[in-house]
């Protein structure tokens, strides 16, 4: 999810060149650049009509591009970086290999064609329902539901390098109708939905019964995990030209980040950034020279040893609906929850129902879908604790929901570390050379000193870049002179590799060394 502050001239532009002229070879006179649709907030569709290239533009300029009339201003119009968001925008993309599929068998094109326009649908009244939006003055505010909200979809069929790529873009308008006027959507829940929403996208076209069909037909098979096509996942990389160029530039980027970073991580904002740069980097802004099309990618696809005569017969068993529990699917739901987080919002929930049916190889038509992924949210939410006041208001979209076990855990937590903490203070050692030697700051050497002492508790804090390897290095060369060795223990396994090699000493992760004592982990989490 990406949110875009440029003009409604520059996101025209954007939607044109994206589509390679290889989807031209799909396209017919006369077909519209984008679909627009309006939903109430029940999730109903009130309105709906294609748009021409300009009435596009005029969509994002905040333009009702029927009527004229204007939804707002925006805040320094066209300003790329501080001008006011104009739209938020998802891609639900189909994986590559189901991408290939399509362009080998016109069945299954079809059928892609309808799964992915039943995901947007289905995605489009989940937003009528649960976007919101705030009313009020600053410090006062209140959140409320939607009243109307207006999204767009533009459907391309192939990567920007001329590759079978079948996705649509799906920009959803920041401008909402709520409490009598026009406001901004508040995208910063937007944001903490967005795990849901793709969820039950992917759950649509994995469980499409047309899709379904048409593989079998052809004797493929959809994997429920991955939503890969499992006999032709193989050649996806054959069939990702783009792709490649991205993780080339992404393995660049980082070398570069590293060399100037020695000491440190790429932290999630940091790869975040290194991400956004290998996508951006030598762009294709310009349409291919060569078309695509099916008997191309058929070629490339046997050069790469692919054989389109071996018998293939499926071996996925279709599940019906109501051959699930929607009991089991609530429980499991808030198990991977709370393997994850102490705390969830009613979104969180609903991704993991959503994964849930999905990974169980559901067939079934999207309305039915929706409502059970529905019913097993509000089931798991109506079982669970809140940390919120009783008498409060309860967003969605805030983190408030808990369990009665994560509460016993974390006390348990609590009154094992207070407990150390409360121990008698140890007299801590004299790093004053190795500091010297070290070049460490004050405050390093205080830390240093307190990690090499035989405390049973020390709690140090430092942002990314304070030196807490080059004083955890002089904390491991006092303890050594103690005779006590040291263990490093990291959230990641690449974390542990890292420090292993800094400081020369064990390093494993968390889980690691909690599977030594014994623990093991479900297919949930848990």
């Amino acid at each position: 999810m990406i949110l875009y502050r440029g003009s409604g001239s520059d996101a025209r532009r954007y939607l044109e060149s994206d589509r390679s002229r290889a989807d031209d070879y799909y396209l017919e006179g006369g077909t519209a650049l984008a679909e627009f649709s309006v939903v109430d907030g029940n999730g109903s569709l009130i309105g709906e009509g294609a748009l021409t290239p300009d009435q596009y533009a005029q969509w994002v300029d905040w333009i009702n591009p029927f009527t004229g009339e204007s939804m707002g201003t925006p805040r320094h119009a066209g300003d790329a970086r501080h001008g006011s968001p104009r739209f938020a925008e998802m891609v639900v993309n189909a994986p590559k290999s189901l991408s290939i599929a399509a362009a080998l068998h016109p069945a299954v094109s079809e059928a892609l064609d309808a799964a992915q326009r039943d995901a947007v649908a289905e995605i489009r009244v989940w937003l009528g329902q649960h976007s919101v939006t705030r009313v009020g003055p600053r410090g006062a505010q209140r959140v409320v539901p939607v009243e109307q909200l207006e999204t767009v979809a533009v459907s391309h069929k192939t990567s920007r390098a001329g590759d079978p790529h079948r996705h649509i873009h799906f920009p959803i308008g920041t401008r909402v109708w709520a409490d009598a006027a026009w406001r901004g959507l508040d995208t910063a829940a937007l944001f903490r939905q967005q795990g849901a929403i793709r969820a039950l996208g992917t759950a649509v076209i994995a469980a499409h019964p047309q899709l379904a069909a048409a593989l079998d037909a052809h004797g493929l098979t959809l994997d429920p995990v991955t939503a890969e096509v499992t006999e032709l996942q193989p050649f996806n990389a054959a069939m990702s030209k783009r792709a490649e160029q991205v993780a080339r530039n992404l393995t660049h980027f980082e070398e570069d980040w590293r060399a100037a970073h020695p000491d440190q991580e790429p932290g999630p904002a940091a790869m975040s950034r290194l991400t956004a740069m290998a996508w951006d980097h030598e762009r294709p802004h310009k349409q291919p020279t060569r078309l695509g099309s099916e008997e191309a990618w058929r070629c490339e696809l046997e050069a790469s040893g692919y054989r389109p005569d071996l018998d293939r017969v499926p071996t996925q068993r279709a599940v019906a609906l109501d051959e699930l529990s929607v009991q089991d699917v609530a429980s499991r739901a808030l198990d991977r929850c709370g393997a994850a987080a102490s705390t969830w919002t009613v979104h969180d929930i609903q991704e993991h129902v959503s994964h849930l049916v999905t990974e169980a190889g559901v067939r079934a038509d999207p309305t039915p879908l929706r409502e059970f992924v529905a019913h097993a949210t509000q089931l798991a939410e109506e079982n669970y604790l809140s940390v919120l006041p009783p008498d409060g208001p309860r967003p969605e979209h805030v983190a408030h929901l808990t369990s009665v076990h994560v509460i016993a855990v974390e006390t348990r937590l609590r009154d094992l570390l207070t407990a150390r903490a409360e121990r008698p203070q140890v007299r801590t050692p004299d790093l004053s050379r190795i500091a010297q030697r070290l070049l460490l700051d004050p405050a390093q050497a205080r830390a240093a000193a307190a990690v090499a002492s035989a405390q049973s508790l020390v709690v140090v804090e430092g942002a990314a870049g304070a030196g807490k390897t080059t004083m955890l290095a002089a904390a491991i060369k006092a303890a050594a002179r103690q005779g006590r060795k040291s263990r490093v223990v990291t959230p990641t396994k690449k974390a542990a590799d890292v420090a292993h090699q800094e400081l020369g000493v064990a390093a494993d992760s968390v889980a690691k060394l909690v599977y030594e004592h014994g623990w093991r982990w479900n297919r949930d989490g848990v």
